[in-house]
């Protein structure tokens, strides 16, 4: 087996099954019958102990005649903590349709394993889909079985025929699947046992997402009661860029859907956690939200002036309802993502003042908004300029410091700083408070909610606002309970709106038909309407001194005319900053110069040298650049351009209502659309949302 690629490791394996009295073979699930198991470890060293037994157990299994015992015996001096448990299947498995995979484990005896993530892999392990564990199961000392679900329907696909793209990968011919834990420190003497791998289904998303913040509340305020309480009650002006924001946590979203946000900054940003502190204090603040979910794009003292290319091709795609910005740069590059935003999205925009860092001392009891990291005050003005919630997270971190009698000094245990500039989990919990505290209900705003996000009932006809209406142009249309159906087809409603982006929500049925989509004259699919995604660092990449691949390479592109939907490549030509792009469609398309502007022979694509970052090291706000070009030869980045619309919707479905949608980046003006039914299935249209970012 080449594995994925790497040195192959310590290799065991056992057939595990069992017979009936006819002799054929009895399989109740995946681990037994005629599979195999095998480890793999990534390394080799006669001098270091590393031996895997795997034996069938009779007597302590949850279903079929055995379970799997792994017996896990490696030495401490080892090069790597990962192991990974390989089921090699007789016969491919078809998993294209499958939500998830079940299975139980049961520590036996050792402590400290922990699950990491798993492979399931075509033949020859060509092509892989990597899926993270749905529990996170407590593996760190011997206890009872304990079911566990890995997540299919949210998988990254590695194909080695193109390393340096996103794979595209349906699982319907799965050869192997890899579990991997990762092995405690020091000398490992672990059992483990395995059962009942099969197919399962997940529960919907948004009672997934309920138990988990259930889970997450219950940890966050034991360890939160560690800390000294704080009087986080609204003042005057807090929330009042956050009208959309605080409707949504406040009375919900239904068709329900998790209320999403994203942050997009340096390591200040990643170091405020990973959203469980916001989230169990908007769940307290608002019972009723709905599930939130926390994203984040972050890299190495990144300025603002590359997270831009963030802020267009990693959140704008996503339309979140919340941006948080933590961070350092120029305010004038600041500004560019506070307008990106704006023209793109209708989220709120909440910018936080960075913490006192090591060096701030000397400022302290003379100037609070004194450091090399930002201009406040000029952040103070653009946030009030274009309506941002600015948090004065550096005053109430200082005015914290005096009221606990702390000092400005690393201390990582009991401080608020980690290291000279970031913070601790203490400092983050504070920062994090100074944010939420500004998440409160308030009697005016400084817009009103229905400005940007507003919604249109297709049972009405009549105008909501003296721009936009709803029309249903048949007789055939029935009108019941809020929802507008029919079985007929060429019956047609048409939505007059404006904006950047509409959704429909409907009801979906067994007996669903179809309809087809038209704006301003055109079928779907010719209308102009086309994002790029996040660009990916090829996996091949020349490793940085420091930082990580991400700090290195393209941060953004522009898209320009005649646009294609495709999948791009960048490919470094040499050592000296020249590369290559190649459409997946287009073909080469050109030649460049990281440091000169670049538009493709196409048209369609600009590469703006100011977007492309030449390491963690490169902070040209604070210092000028060297001029050193550490991108090397062979290093690809890749990014997919595609449409933002759906041509045809379906309205089959085991039933309930459902959201969609429809147009995305659309110009921010006013549009027709039209629905017209296709065929005798019934089509059941109950709202349009209208979505009008206040920039265009």
């Amino acid at each position: 087996m080449s594995g994925l690629g790497i040195k192959l490791g310590i290799v065991c394996s056992i057939c595990v099954g069992a017979v009936s009295s006819t002799g054929a073979q009895i399989v109740s699930d995946w681990s037994e019958g005629e599979s195999t198991w095998t480890t793999q470890s990534y390394w080799e060293d006669e001098s270091i102990r590393q031996k895997y037994t795997f034996t069938p157990k009779l007597d302590d299994r949850v279903m079929g005649k055995s379970s799997v015992q792994v017996h896990m015996q490696v030495g401490a001096k080892r090069p790597r903590d990962f192991v990974e448990l390989r089921l090699a299947l007789p016969r491919p498995l078809d998993l294209s349709r499958a939500e998830a995979v079940e299975l139980w484990l049961k520590v036996v005896d050792g402590s400290g394993l922990k699950a990491r993530n798993a492979y399931f892999c075509s033949p020859g392990f060509k092509k892989l889909a990597m899926a993270d564990w749905l529990d996170e199961i407590d593996m760190s000392a011997p206890g009872q079985w304990q079911r566990t679900v890995v997540d299919l329907t949210n998988v990254r696909v590695l194909d080695k025929a193109t390393p340096n793209q996103a794979g595209i990968y349906d699982r319907h011919d799965v050869t192997t699947i890899c579990l991997n834990f990762q092995l405690p420190p020091g000398a490992a003497d672990i059992t483990l046992l395995i059962d009942g791998m099969q197919t399962t289904t997940l529960p919907p998303l948004p009672e997934r997402l309920r138990a988990a913040a259930v889970k997450a509340d219950r940890g966050f305020w034991r360890w939160r009661a560690k800390y000294p309480e704080r009087d986080l009650s609204p003042r005057p002006n807090d929330g009042r860029n956050l009208s959309l924001s605080i409707r949504k946590l406040t009375h919900g979203i239904v068709p329900e859907r998790p209320f999403l946000i994203w942050g997009i900054g340096p390591s200040y940003l990643n170091f405020l956690g990973d959203g469980t502190a916001l989230a169990c204090h908007l769940r307290q603040r608002f019972p009723d939200a709905p599930p939130i979910v926390y994203r984040k794009h972050v890299g190495s003292s990144v300025p603002w002036r590359y997270v831009l290319g963030w802020a267009k091709q990693v959140v704008v795609p996503e339309q979140p309802d919340l941006v948080l910005l933590y961070g350092i740069g120029l305010e004038s590059d600041l500004e560019k993502i506070f307008q990106t935003l704006r023209r793109h999205t209708t989220a709120d925009i909440i910018v936080a003042s960075v913490h006192w860092k090591g060096d701030d001392v000397k400022n302290w009891g003379k100037d609070e908004d004194a450091t090399n990291f930002g201009d406040i005050p000029e952040m103070r003005r653009i946030c009030e300029k274009h309506g941002v919630e600015f948090v004065e997270n550096r005053k109430e971190w200082a005015q914290y410091l005096r009221d606990q009698n702390m000092k400005v000094e690393v201390d990582p245990d009991d401080g608020l700083l980690l290291d000279a500039v970031h913070q601790s989990k203490y400092g983050a919990l504070v920062i994090n408070e100074n944010i939420v505290r500004h998440f409160a209900a308030r009697d005016t705003y400084a817009y009103h909610p229905g400005s940007r996000e507003r919604r249109l009932s297709v049972t009405r006809g009549e105008s909501v606002s003296g721009k936009e209406s709803v029309t249903i142009s048949s007789p055939s249309w029935t009108v019941r309970e809020g929802v507008a159906s029919t079985a007929a087809s060429s019956n047609r409603i048409k939505v007059r709106f404006t904006g950047n982006r509409i959704d429909l929500i409907g009801v979906k049925s067994p007996g669903g038909g179809k309809a087809q989509i038209m704006l301003d004259g055109l079928p779907a699919e010719e209308v102009s309407c086309f994002l790029a995604g996040p660009i990916v660092c090829g996996s091949n990449n020349a490793r940085p001194k420091s930082g990580s691949v991400r700090d290195i390479g393209p941060h953004g592109i522009a898209l320009r005319e005649d646009l294609v939907p495709q999948t791009w490549t960048i490919l470094v030509a040499d050592d000296e900053g020249n590369y290559e792009l190649t459409g997946s469609v287009t073909g080469a398309d050109g030649k460049g110069h990281m440091l000169k502007p670049f538009v493709s022979n196409s048209g369609q694509i600009g590469i703006p040298p100011e977007l492309w970052r030449h390491g963690a090291g490169c902070v040209p706000f604070l210092h000028p650049w060297d001029g050193t070009i550490v991108n090397r030869t062979g290093d690809a980045y890749t990014f997919n351009v595609h449409r933002t619309c759906k041509s045809v919707v379906d309205f089959h479905g085991k039933g309930g209502e459902f959201r969609i949608n429809l147009f995305q980046a659309l110009p921010n003006q006013a549009h027709v659309l039209e629905l017209i039914t296709v065929g005798d299935g019934k089509v059941a249209v109950k709202l349009f949302d209208i979505f009008e970012p206040p920039l265009r």
